[in-house]
């Protein structure tokens, strides 16, 4: 009876490891998507620049650890959940200090494209 139990046991165990083995990372890539935001200044030159992303239904909280980059005035940002955002941003002009928000929304794997001209 045990010998029985116990392979009933290890033919489980086989089954749930094949069934995660099975898994691809990019079915995991899939379920993510990606902003693409192209920030561009009328005199060429980007001022200092710093941006937080936000849940659209809880702006109380930033997300952190994001996978983010900033290149000549493009932002990158990979493996965001689907879902509504906001991007708000901040930048200095002489002496003055503006800012803006941008709702955004991602769907599972696409980039989602924004433009601001500041």
């Amino acid at each position: 009876m045990t010998n029985k139990r116990t392979f009933k046991m290890m033919l489980l165990f086989v089954a749930i490891l094949a069934t995660f083995s099975s898994c691809q990372k990019d079915e995991v890539s899939l379920r993510t998507g990606t902003l693409k935001a192209t920030f561009t200044v009328g005199t060429g030159v980007l001022p200092g620049f710093d941006y937080t992303i936000y849940l659209a239904d809880n702006t109380s909280t930033e997300l952190a650890g994001l996978d983010a980059s900033m290149d000549q005035g493009v932002l990158t940002v990979k493996n965001l959940n689907p879902g509504n955002y906001y991007l708000e941003y901040r930048y200095k002009v002489g002496d003055t200090y503006r800012s803006g928000k941008v709702l955004f929304q991602i769907h599972s794997g696409q980039t989602t494209e924004i433009s601001k001209q500041i």
